[in-house]
């Protein structure tokens, strides 16, 4: 007898949520007007671009009540918290076409046509497919070199430097991360494979969201940072700061360091960098850059390999 009886309320308990789970996926009437996905960007036109925050809603009449449950959009990534006005915040990384599924819970008055109290309940499953257009990559802004003082005397502005930016801008940009690689040597020529690489991403989404590189014992923005003798460095600093749309990326130069050996004043230091800026897995940009400087006076006494941004 207690056997029966646990038996019974074992299966009662089972048949409860079979019953509540049957109610809620009851399939709306054909007189019940479906809602329909609406995929937008914020503050921009009809086209839908990879990388963007793409803005998921349903658009139904004046009568409707239906609420989003569930979404399934493959090769997307999905924020099913979305923001105000919005169901959900997509982002697709490759351009293409999108389907998205979505199941939305609704109220049917066709259910309980003689108003008797029935549930009303009912469940659509909508589906749509998006183009999303290719995004426009980033691209790298001019080289700055180091100043020319006197070029019969090979004389330069004591503060050695490189810098250039990598951008996209305008409505189709790719939103994509950035990512600085560097490699840096105290040698005279290009870094090799074999040379250590340090990198950083740069995020520019709400969910990519990263801080300044900071090497240890340097300034914030240091992706490299050399040792130093008193204030002089002995190899090439490389920093990296975000910016609107981009990354800018600054390499110091040294320019000698002061010997220890009584009579030499200072020890010329050779050096070589190699920083590519890549999205996507595609590079973007590169610097490589080598030399060999030492100190002139109020002027740095450098010879210089060709240089450029070129991927």
């Amino acid at each position: 007898m207690r056997t029966t009886s646990l038996l019974l309320a074992l299966a009662a308990v089972a048949v409860a949520p079979s019953t509540a789970a049957a109610a809620e996926n009851t399939p709306c009437t054909a007189s019940r007007a479906k809602p329909q996905i609406v995929l937008a960007e914020k503050g921009a036109g009809a086209a839908l671009y990879a990388t963007h925050d793409l803005r998921l809603s349903l658009a139904q009449g004046p009568a409707g009540e239906a609420e989003v449950r569930s979404i399934v959009a493959p090769g997307a990534r999905l924020d099913a918290e979305g923001e105000s006005g919005a169901a959900a915040l997509l982002w697709v990384d490759r351009p293409g076409p999108l389907t998205v599924t979505v199941r939305a819970a609704d109220r049917d008055p066709a259910l309980d046509p003689g108003s008797t109290g029935a549930d009303t309940a009912c469940t659509h499953v909508l589906s749509r497919t998006f183009t999303i257009a290719p995004a426009v990559g980033a691209k790298a802004g001019k080289l700055r070199r180091p100043r020319l003082v006197d070029r019969a005397r090979r004389l330069w502005h004591r503060r050695v430097e490189y810098s250039f930016s990598v951008v996209a801008k305008g409505p189709k940009a790719d939103l994509s991360p950035l990512t600085v690689r560097v490699r840096a040597t105290r040698r005279g020529r290009f870094p090799g494979s074999g040379t250590r690489a340090v990198s950083h991403l740069f995020g520019r989404r709400a969910f990519e969201e990263t801080e300044e590189p900071r090497s240890r014992g340097c300034a914030q923005g240091a992706l490299i940072c050399p040792q130093y003798r008193g204030s002089y460095p002995k190899g090439p600093t490389v920093y990296a700061w975000g910016r609107a749309g981009g990354v800018r990326v600054l390499v110091a130069v040294p320019t000698s360091y002061p010997s220890k050996v009584l009579g030499r004043r200072h020890i010329p230091t050779p050096w070589g960098v190699d920083v590519e800026v890549l999205q996507s897995g595609r590079r973007v940009a590169r610097l490589r850059a080598a030399g060999r400087c030492t100190q002139g006076g109020q002027a740095a006494k450098c010879t210089f390999k060709k240089a450029s941004t070129k991927p």
